[in-house]
């Protein structure tokens, strides 16, 4: 009678991973059934028992224990689920600490391109990243990395890549012009990328990526080079930032972007050849942390590319006495607000129906970053590249109702409530 098992299996990280105890399995029973999703395997076999799974899933290099093998019922599927969302909510939690302490949202390291701060979320975006590296490219990291000169020539090849690429996505972005309304489309389809990835890393479900080996004829000796096409692996957030160096329309600032990113991934990259062994054993947790972040991100990027294409979501209705009242002038023919900028974004006011506004916004050099350093609305037409001083922008309020207005990557979100008497 075939029976059906579920399997837990410690160390899978690629397909790779997968098709090599497949095919242990399939040499204990060639009439077996193995379908492997996460690192959870399905087994149907009418031969195999749990012992003999767990000898076939050992021999391949793997870690399972018979008391990891459940019969008929996938009860590892449900523990990852609840493990998931108890990443999740420490995340969150992790990320309302840090927004109240340090005013820092940890879900913005998307980064933008700045000479202060916003380098700094480039370099964390780069470390986080990092650890996927370590599953994606370690194997050809450590055949190349036999000494600490070869290690640092890999990755700098590796790093050098990664800022010509960006230079060359920048040069492209500043010739075709990414509008807004594109770079909502990019980034919503980015955020079903790595919510899908994030999902996938997770252990939920399998997505196969193919993992290429290193080209024939490219000695370990020549790992400088091994380095540079090391840089043109398909990698979700690799490819996130590539994109990203587009929507920048500069070369300096997208070859600032990947250098910077290529930075931060330098420490896990150049360290794990030296620590092998403690990657070995927090790999999987790391994966997992990870693989929340990247599921939490995608989410974020996702509202934010709504955002980009008008939807804003629903709101309560709103009080006029919790709003900042633009002034009308005293002949009731105009009104005027104004607001500060903040590293946190703009401010929220309220305006009059069927009044021209002006709007000035207070912008301190030392607060304007490479974000919030253009302000638009596609509800009131405006979009403005602010500078230190004091900024103008007029439009015409013409239907109630609660609008929002954005910096260009769509990260800092504030409202105008239009009233009526």
């Amino acid at each position: 009678m075939t029976r059906t098992y579920y399997v837990k299996i410690e160390g899978i990280y690629c397909e790779h991973c997968r098709t090599t105890i497949s095919s242990f399995i399939k040499k204990a029973d060639s009439k077996s059934s193995v379908k492997i999703s996460g690192n959870i395997a399905r087994v149907m076999s009418a031969e195999l028992s749990k012992q003999d799974i767990a000898g076939a899933v050992t021999r391949s290099g793997y870690i399972t224990k018979e008391e990891w093998i459940a019969e008929d019922f996938n009860k590892w599927k449900i523990l990852q689920v609840l493990q998931l969302f108890g990443i999740i909510a420490f995340l969150l939690l992790l990320r309302f600490l840090l927004k109240k302490i340090l005013g820092y949202d940890i879900l913005n390291v998307i980064p933008v391109i700045d000479e202060r701060a916003s380098l700094a979320a480039i370099l964390i975006a780069g470390f986080l990243t990092s650890f996927h590296c370590v599953g994606m490219c370690g194997a050809i990291n450590l055949a190349v990395s036999k000494t600490p000169k070869k290690a640092l020539l890999y990755n700098c090849g590796r790093v050098w890549c990664y800022s010509a690429v960006g230079f060359f996505a920048g040069l492209v972005g500043k010739t075709f012009s990414v509008n807004q309304t594109l770079l909502g489309i990019i980034i919503i389809l980015l955020s079903l990328f790595m919510v899908i990835f994030g999902l996938s890393m997770s252990g939920l479900f399998s997505v196969s990526f193919k993992h290429r080996a290193m080209p024939a004829g490219v000695k370990t000796s020549s790992v400088f080079i091994t380095g540079i096409l090391n840089g043109f692996m398909p990698c979700t957030p690799l490819i996130t930032m590539q994109v990203y160096a587009v929507s920048t329309a500069s070369p300096i600032k997208g070859f600032l972007s990947m250098l910077t990113f290529g930075l931060g991934t330098l420490p896990m990259m150049f360290g794990v050849s030296f620590f092998q062994n403690f990657f070995a054993q927090k790999k999987e947790i790391l994966q997992k942390i990870l693989a929340t972040f990247i599921l939490l991100l995608g989410l974020s990027m996702g509202l934010r590319g709504l955002t980009g294409l008008g939807f804003t979501g629903f709101s309560a209705k709103p009080s006029l006495n919790n709003w900042k009242v633009a002034e009308l002038s005293a002949d009731g023919k105009s009104q005027n607000v104004e607001i500060s900028l903040s590293y946190d974004g703009y401010e929220n006011f309220a305006v009059k129906k069927g009044i021209p506004v002006t709007m000035i916004i207070n912008a301190e050099e030392d607060f304007i970053t490479g974000c919030n350093n253009r302000i638009i609305s596609k509800d009131f037409a405006f979009d403005k590249t602010l500078t230190a001083g004091k900024n103008e922008i007029t439009f015409l309020p013409q239907k109630k109702g609660t609008y929002v207005y954005t910096c260009w990557m769509y990260m800092l979100k504030n409202k105008i409530y239009v009233y009526e008497d």
